[in-house]
């Protein structure tokens, strides 16, 4: 009987369900989408990094202590002696020198292929041991020829005999396109984009001169790699090492999925909040249903319908309108994956293609979330269902009960004190997983602003509805009547655009702060007039010959010109990246203020920032344990200690100390001061024209750095908020369908103003106002809670040099006012609907 009576209420409220049911399905489809994507993903940098193991055995390379970020630069050359020594390995069938480094071509509009896209590699071309099959031409044999791989061939339009230049760590050089090549059984590049030297030329261009970037062997008969890479590294020098080539792919496969695997989590957080405003929407919804369907509930408790029956129908529903909504989630999170991959390809990252992964995991949690929240936030509702006594039936004013709001006040300012413990907890960094306790007092917030709304959701929205009444009269009057009707039924449905709109104002919040806190530090620690430098795109950080340096500081009207890099160090147990230059060169561009020692930095010596120094509970002479990239440890000295500089950063190591670890000399950024008198404008002119020959060098002013650093907090504020508008898109959806039910539960009422001279128009207005009441309740909720994280955050991240507070008063204005629109658009389909109603049949309605 339950069974068939779920099915039947399923039925007779589809279009009610349906739009509750779509809640689940856009949060659902986030969950799936992210988790297809990540499945996807990784699957196809495993078959692309798996076909070099199809050709080589074993790998040698120099041995290194870090992985990631600028450690491919630490590695050293390997000698050609080294290939030597592997090649009379026994089990060796075949080895040859690998060379490996940046070098990007030139595209017809002068500018380099792929941007600050996928890295541009540069190759020695390979005569065997290789997974690159020519297509057209022949390999490059001279010093002035190049070949291409297929994918940027096809993008730039160059083929064989073409004029090209290319560009590595000096300036661009013509070569002729001899040959293009396919890269892999599939020619996929995941983006990345490939240039083909013959070997002298690359060894000049992206190693050393009698140098490989790696060696690379294939095993004879009989020899599992495992046991050969055994055998070579018995017979490597120190500071080398020899690995499977399985291992170096999953090496590789891994830095790319660590990456892929951030932007998994941050995509899956935004399918989580959608999961959790639309979980508001479903809990109204059903509040609603069970309110308006009080006597049949009555009646079914009358014919002897027990408690357990009744919440056992209520939750069939939400059963049912879960699972429908899950397996569309599902479907739908498939063809978000294949978005993903479009917009991967649209910003110049072609990620290898393979067919969708839908894994069994995948459909288990897409389906088990989307279940599970919808059957938590029908619970309350299916139990108020059951205690509808069975008198009720009898009565034709009936309506559920109606708890006191003093017990949700007190478990409101519960949950709010606990949030707010776990979000100082959190942000301040004193025990657990911050970002985990940072969620965890997050959610505990929402759910206790959710629950006090109603104490203050009449006052706010008779104050808000004050100048409608006064503009607009009776119709707003009864708009405003009807919000400060239900204040639970209000504020639950406010609640879902309240979290979406927080959210939205905390990042708002955040980026302005960042950007004001750039701007002084800027302004405080750039003493450089100009910069140069080299975009790294998603791989390690551009670098170029530090000759360029020398270059710029002959430019009439140049001070001076101060080369620097990065590199990774290790000290005591923590990685960090330390600035990379001669200090007393930086101290003028950086503003460098010193609080003790020297600027003079010696062999093994390091100087750091006064907050670094403190929380190290380090001073000058202090002595650290560390590690360089090359594996090398030694006892390193504090040499100085400077005031805090946000352009320096925390660590700054001398050249002699990076010299004599570091094998790779190439910088990263030089730092050009003008000569006081000198024009500005002409300096500019003569450091363009001085790097005509690097196109992929760019200069800027102090404005310039200023505008990237806004843009790229813009990008990253556009990012997050075009993904949370899916939750406003959710929260729309909440309040069409609290006026709808709304709408039917007043259907005598309805018919009755009509009865009595209220025009179609009229009505359409009246629930208008009433929409628009309930979107900017829940948008001033939302700003202000928003705010308030905002200002949480900020404060957190004081000591990393967000130091700043900035409200964005307009933005945020601008989002109330897109809040009212939203409750306009919303109230259109309900509003219709209220007026086409037939009076007679509406006041007949019991």
């Amino acid at each position: 009987m339950i069974l068939r009576l779920t099915l039947k209420n399923l039925a007779a409220h589809k279009l009610r369900l349906g739009l509750t049911a779509l809640a689940v399905v856009l949060g659902t489809a986030f969950v799936a989408g992210t988790l297809i994507f990540s499945g996807t993903t990784d699957k196809a940098f495993d078959e692309l990094f798996a076909e070099g193991t199809q050709t080589v055995d074993v790998t040698v390379q120099g041995t290194r202590a870090f992985t990631g970020g600028t450690d491919d630069l630490a590695a050293k050359p390997v000698p050609a002696s080294v290939l030597d020594q592997v090649r009379r390995v026994d089990g060796v069938a075949e080895a040859r020198g690998q060379i490996t480094g940046f070098a990007a071509i030139v595209g017809r509009d002068g500018k380099i292929v792929g941007g600050n896209g996928p890295p541009q590699m540069g190759i020695g071309w390979p005569s065997s041991l290789s997974d690159y099959t020519l297509v057209s031409g022949r390999g490059p044999a001279a010093p002035d020829e190049v070949a291409l791989d297929s994918v940027t061939a096809q993008k730039t339009g160059y083929t064989t005999g073409d004029q090209v230049k290319a560009v590595a760590k000096g300036p661009a050089e013509p070569y002729e396109v001899v040959g293009v090549f396919k890269v892999g059984a599939k020619g996929q590049t995941g983006g990345v984009t490939y240039a083909a030297f013959e070997p002298s030329t690359a060894q000049r261009l992206l190693a050393e001169p009698g140098a490989f970037s790696g060696i690379v062997a294939k095993a004879a008969d009989g020899v599992s790699p495992a046991e050969l890479a055994g055998r070579v590294n018995a017979v490597v020098p120190a500071g080398f090492e020899a690995i499977t080539a399985q291992q170096a792919a999953d090496d590789a496969a891994g830095d790319v999925k660590e990456l892929l695997g951030f932007l998994s989590t941050f995509l899956l957080t935004f399918g989580v909040i959608s999961i959790f405003v639309g979980s508001f929407i479903i809990f109204n919804t059903f509040s609603m249903l069970v309110a308006q369907r009080t006597r049949d509930l009555a009646l079914l408790r009358a014919v002897g319908a027990s408690r357990r029956q009744v919440t056992l129908a209520v939750m069939g529903e939400a059963l049912g309108v879960g699972l429908l909504g899950s397996i569309a989630g599902l479907l739908a999170g498939a063809g978000l994956a294949v978005g993903l991959r479009g917009l991967f390809s649209a910003v110049g990252a072609d990620l290898p293609t393979t067919g969708l992964v839908i894994a069994p995991s995948t459909v288990v949690w897409t389906l088990t979330v989307g279940v599970a929240v919808t059957l938590v936030a029908a619970f309350f509702p299916a139990r108020r269902a059951a205690k509808t006594p069975p008198v009720a039936a009898l009565r034709d004013d009936v309506a559920p009960p109606v708890r006191s709001l003093r017990a949700r006040a007190v478990a409101g300012g519960l949950l709010g004190a606990a949030g707010g413990a776990l979000l100082a907890t959190g942000l301040t960094g004193d025990g657990g997983d911050p970002l985990a306790l940072v969620g965890a007092g997050a959610l505990l917030v929402f759910l206790a602003v959710a629950m006090l709304s109603p104490l203050f959701a009449r006052p706010v929205t008779r104050l808000l509805g004050a100048p409608l009444v006064r503009l607009f009269g009776t119709t707003a009057r009864l708009g405003s009547g009807n919000a400060q009707r239900n204040p639970r039924r209000t504020s639950a449905t406010a609640a879902a655009l309240m979290i979406g709109m927080a959210l939205i104002a905390t990042v708002s919040v955040l980026a302005a702060s960042m950007t004001a806190s750039i701007d002084k530090s800027l302004d405080g620690s750039l003493g450089a007039d100009f910069q140069v430098s080299a975009g790294g795109g998603f791989g390690p950080p551009g670098s170029f010959d530090p000759s360029v340096a020398a270059d710029l500081a002959a430019v009439p009207g140049v001070k001076s010109a101060t080369p620097m890099t990065y590199a990774q160090v290790r000290l005591g147990d923590q990685q960090v990246f330390a600035a990379v230059g001669d200090p007393a060169e930086l101290a003028g561009p950086f503003g460098l203020e010193m609080e003790s020692g020297t600027l003079a930095a010696g062999a093994d010596e390091i100087l750091v920032d006064a907050g670094t120094a403190a929380a190290g509970g380090w001073t000058t002479g202090s002595a650290v344990r560390a590690q360089y990239a090359d594996g090398a440890f030694a006892t390193i000295r504090i040499a100085g200690v400077y005031a805090d500089n946000p352009m320096a950063g925390p660590y700054l190591l001398g050249e002699a100390t990076h010299a004599a670890h570091y094998p790779d000399s190439r910088v990263s950024t030089v730092l050009v001061v003008k000569a006081p008198a000198a024009d500005a404008a002409a300096v500019r002119r003569g450091l363009e024209s001085s790097l005509a020959a690097y196109p992929n060098l760019t200069l800027q002013d102090r404005s310039d750095i200023k505008e990237q650093a806004r843009a790229s907090v813009g990008q990253l504020l556009t990012m997050i908020t075009a993904l949370l508008v899916l939750s406003i898109v959710i929260a729309i959806l909440g309040i069409i369908n609290t006026l709808a039910l709304s709408v039917i539960e007043r259907t005598r009422e309805i018919g009755l103003l009509r009865a009595v001279g209220m025009g179609r128009r009229q009505l359409r207005r009246m629930i208008r106002y009433e929409s628009v009441l309930i979107s900017v309740f829940g948008a001033l909720l939302g700003i202000a809670v928003g705010i308030g994280f905002g200002w949480a955050v900020q404060r957190a991240l004081a000591g990393q040099g967000i130091d700043v507070l900035a409200v964005p008063a307009g933005r945020l204005g601008a989002y109330l006012a897109a809040a009212a629109l939203v409750g306009v658009l919303a109230a259109v389909w309900p509003a219709r609907r209220a007026a086409r109603m037939d009076v007679l049949r509406a006041i007949a309605t019991q």
